[in-house]
């Protein structure tokens, strides 16, 4: 272990990491104010207001001799005996002025900026600012301008922290944006007839320290204190981007990405982040429905649900045979009750994985390597960010539950194909799909073939139409639940909105169609279930997913995304209940 004094206490740190100031004092609980550094960009060290006290210690005599002037601590690598002074009246003074120089021509105008509540400005102002304002001159004004369709700059609550420069520059490498000018003249901008129209452009609003890089979509929508954050996992791709579903009375209002090594680093796309309104669709199913007399129409859930359990029990007793579809959007403890059902009916059911949609190519984006990272590599290296081609966030785990239940996964094609043969009298069909998944045409051949039909969406289809039970289930956003990305990886996602009225989650469906007492059924109980009877699971033994997810399969009893140390940019995650507002059951989830 190496030892790194920090304001007079010595504290120890692992060797063989490679971090700065910044991180190591982070993790003692010591912050050190930043606006330019990020540790997934290259340092440019041109904010200033990280500069500390640096020296080292003789580790013979234990003099420490200090270096006479502040260094940038984004610079300043942690090593063994460094010290490192934060508190001292030279360095109070140093941010002071740093924060004066950084307001001299900013805007006054926090109480209509939407990035007031989680603005790194606004905060430092009050921590390390002053009260009173000593320039008088007139100052710059920059018009507003929009730096793409989705983004709008507010060049007067610029600091020039660089961070969206070099995002464009090294993350994605499309370079769209640009300084202009020099000195108090300098601008950020983009190039005539090149917008920031990249997959992945709205991470510079994120990366945006300041009010100055908007979401157009979210602008003036909501303030960011009333909303509700829930750590989520965006459905949109089998990349399983880690989110945090943010609400506000019901209401999802925006995804912002969590930092998983793993899976996304800092990202997210574009076409993830706006998927957030899918769970606010004012054309979701919002009832359960019967045919009756060669109509639909609407009925209690639990009369709709012993329609379904008694129909599907009297084909079993007539020796019919019932198609369990899965689709590849149920999460693990979804599909694993849902199996458990079908194949509890009649051992002779047959389960298939639902559609598998898919858009285009896997684009991937490889960050450039030679501009450098600060982030601590030492556990795991910068992976390149993946937007999938397959458009579904858990196929892998579906078809690892199909597996375990008849040894085999029978795809929709090949369900399709012996529907039309005759092999079945009932299909119990569970969908849960952000976009339309099936037409007109193939919705009829399938209604033609089979007695008895059950179609579970959270959207309006042309095969619900011609149900003769619908059953309305829970959006991603108003279950709890684990999925399998397409790196193997185990993830879990909490509830962010309750569920709407007339729906319920599929987890309670499928429960109480199994007759499981206990009222609503937990995920974290249906996952250590399936964790004791399904191997590829076995790191979920005790219903508990680590906060940075695990792989699935015969190693997955050691989950390789144990951390020892942490991660110095990830708060402690905390698991909470299956329902929004529920209390956590379980400390922290981190590995």
């Amino acid at each position: 272990m190496a030892t790194i004094i920090i304001n007079g206490q010595e504290h120890a740190i692992p060797e063989g990491e490679k971090l700065n100031a910044i991180q190591v004092a982070k993790r003692v609980g010591v912050d050190i104010p930043y606006y330019c550094w990020h540790p997934a960009l290259s340092v440019v060290a041109n904010c200033r207001m990280c500069e500390i006290e640096v020296g080292s210690k003789d580790p013979k005599t234990g003099e420490i001799k200090m270096i006479p002037k502040l260094v940038p601590g984004c610079q300043t690598p942690a090593k063994d005996l460094t010290v490192i002074v934060t508190d001292s009246p030279k360095v109070k003074e140093h941010q002071r002025m740093i924060m004066e120089l950084l307001l001299i021509n900013h805007p006054l105008d926090c109480p209509v900026c939407d990035q007031a509540g989680e603005c790194g400005l606004q905060d430092y102002s009050y921590e390390y600012g002053q009260s009173s304002h000593r320039f008088i001159e007139e100052r710059i004004v920059n018009p507003r301008k929009d730096v793409s369709d989705k983004i709008q700059l507010n060049q007067d609550r610029c600091i020039m922290c660089t961070r969206c420069v070099r995002f464009t520059r090294e993350i994605t490498q499309t370079g769209e944006l640009q300084v202009m000018r020099r000195g108090n003249h300098a601008e950020i901008d983009v190039f005539p007839g090149y917008p920031v129209d990249n997959p992945l452009s709205e991470n510079v609003v994120d990366l945006c320290p300041v009010g100055a890089l908007l979401d157009k979509d979210f602008l003036h929508k909501q303030r960011v204190w009333f909303l509700s954050k829930h750590e989520s996992i965006c459905t949109r791709c089998s990349t399983g981007c880690n989110v945090s579903a943010e609400e506000n009375r019901g209401q999802l209002w925006r995804f912002k990405p969590r930092f998983n090594p793993f899976v996304n680093d800092y990202w997210i796309c574009d076409e993830g982040r706006m998927s957030y309104k899918g769970a606010n669709d004012p054309a979701l199913l919002s009832a359960m429905y019967v045919r009756k007399a060669g109509d639909l129409q609407p009925e209690p859930i639990d009369r709709a649900l012993k329609t379904v359990g008694e129909t599907l029990t009297r084909i079993a007793a007539e020796g019919g045979i019932v198609a369990g579809i899965l689709s590849p959007f149920l999460t693990v403890e979804e599909a694993y009750l849902m199996a458990s059902y079908i194949k509890g009916v009649n051992a002779a059911n047959v389960l298939a994985l639902g559609p598998v949609p898919t858009a285009g190519e896997d684009h991937t984006y490889t960050p450039d390597q030679n501009k450098g990272r600060t982030g601590d590599t030492s556990f795991v290296v910068p992976r390149p960010f993946t937007i999938h081609a397959e458009k579904c966030p858990n196929r892998r785990g579906v078809e690892a539950v199909l597996e375990h239940f008849q040894g085999q996964v029978i795809t929709w094609g090949d369900f399709e194909g012996r529907a039309n043969l005759g092999d079945f009298r009932g299909a119990y069909i569970a969908s849960d799909a952000i976009d339309p998944w099936i037409n007109e045409e193939r919705s009829k051949a399938l209604r033609s073939k089979v007695e008895f039909l059950v179609v579970q969406d959270t959207n309006v289809t042309p095969l619900a139409q011609l149900a003769d039970v619908v059953l309305a289930g829970a959006t991603f956003a108003e279950k709890a639940g684990s999925y399998v990305n397409a790196d193997g990886r185990l993830q879990y996602a909490e509830a962010a909105l309750p569920p709407r009225d007339g729906s319920m989650p599929d987890l309670d469906l499928f429960a109480i169609l199994l007759h499981r007492a206990g009222g609503p059924v937990r995920s974290r109980t249906v996952l250590a279930e399936l964790a004791g009877a399904v191997p590829a699971f076995a790191a979920a033994a005790d219903g508990y997913v680590p906060g940075f997810g695990t792989p699935i399969g015969p190693s997955s009893a050691v989950s390789a995304a144990a951390v020892p140390f942490g991660d110095p940019w990830t708060l402690p995650r905390f698991d909470k209940g299956d329902r929004p507002g529920e209390p956590s059951s379980k400390g922290s989830s981190n590995a």
